[in-house]
């Protein structure tokens, strides 16, 4: 899971929490993008929770995310601070949040819906080293602003960038309004107080580890099995065990989604699956069966989507059995890496075998 793969890399970042807000200091990591499909919603119980067949599931209607209206404004006016602190940068039709003053100290953040009459329609990803994702400069977004507990995010703002609050340890409440499509990699992470947080019901993209050592997101992991939004299954909770089906209405599984799941054997993707992300199926040991329905479902091509070794510096090997269509983008996958391929009809559900 995304979740122990940040956590490998929490020694290297623990002299950046002691710097604090006022400190100096690729690929592409998210996934789901233009995904969406006419599915129909998840059953709803009395009480209006979506749930799928044994209500474990966080699971959410699916809805078409929709596109950046100012994706071609690209002329910069002029860059300037607001008298809380906020800096920020306007173009002829948007503003962005671009990070904040070496003085800033607000516990209570309320991002404007304008600025020189113009809507807020981003917070900018902090600008992070080219040789450590550890090293940022700690005055871009709200990197490390311990003093922050709440923040209010205005309808109309429509991404929240790479590390925008990453480290905030003292904040407990944020306010994500439904406008709000892309939230960056490790965008809340390392936010060790965050208890409270609601995911737009429309949301395109997540980043990875996004909300990695949150109080809020560990919650989700220990009291659900998957970890659904918007039809993109992004984590398999930790009480993840034996044989899997991913609920129909689940469009894409996302980078490092079952990422060290030891006690998974099997696991059936529906039809309307349209991706399996990178190292989706790594270092789960007792993994035998990946079920891929849909002929057409792009795999990330590499020996670490499907693995079944223990330890990180183990090279990867798959052992089990893909199960696909004949002729099937599945199939030329399988083979491409050698492993055992079988049509889907061959495959015997857990609960068939013990009978």
């Amino acid at each position: 899971m995304q979740l122990k793969q940040f956590a490998a890399c929490l020694l290297a970042v623990c002299w950046i929490a002691a710097t604090g807000c006022s400190a100096g200091s690729g690929n592409d990591e998210s996934s789901g993008s233009g995904l969406w499909l006419g599915i129909e919603p998840a059953q709803e119980d009395e009480f209006g929770k979506a749930t799928y067949e044994d209500g474990l599931y966080l699971s959410q209607e699916v809805l078409e995310p929709q596109p950046d209206p100012y994706v071609d404004d690209k002329k910069k006016d002029r860059d300037g601070t607001t008298d809380e602190g906020i800096r920020y940068t306007l173009y002829q039709e948007h503003a962005e949040i671009t990070g904040h003053t070496d003085d800033f100290d607000a516990e209570e953040l309320v991002i404007p819906e304008t600025i020189g009459g113009l809507p807020v329609t981003k917070i900018v990803s902090v600008p992070v080293s080219d040789t450590n994702k550890f090293e940022a400069e700690n005055d871009g977004g709200f990197y490390s602003c311990f003093t922050l507990s709440k923040v209010t995010i205005p309808d109309g703002l429509y991404e929240i960038g790479d590390y925008a609050f990453y480290g905030c340890k003292n904040l407990r409440e944020i306010e994500v309004p439904e406008s709000v499509m892309h939230i960056g990699r490790r965008a809340f992470a390392m936010c060790s107080s965050l208890v409270s947080l609601t995911v737009p019901s429309g949301i395109d993209t997540i980043g990875d580890n996004a909300f990695a050592q949150t109080p809020w997101y560990d919650d989700l992991l220990f009291h659900r099995d998957l970890i659904i939004f918007n039809g993109r299954l992004y984590d398999a909770g930790k009480r993840c065990t034996g044989e899997i089906i991913v609920p129909d209405y689940v469009v894409s599984v996302a980078d490092y989604a079952f990422y060290s799941c030891p006690e998974i054997t099997a696991v059936v993707l529906p039809e309307n699956v349209q991706s399996v992300g990178r190292c989706a199926f790594r270092d789960c040991p007792q993994l035998k069966s990946v079920v891929i329905k849909n002929p057409d479902c792009e795999i990330y091509a590499d020996t670490s989507t499907f693995s079944n070794k223990k330890n990180t510096g183990d090279k990867d090997y798959f052992r089990g059995t893909i199960y696909g269509d004949p002729d099937s983008k599945v199939e030329k996958f399988a083979k491409k890496f050698s492993y055992h391929f079988a049509e889907t009809d061959k495959f015997t559900p857990e609960k068939q075998k013990s009978k």
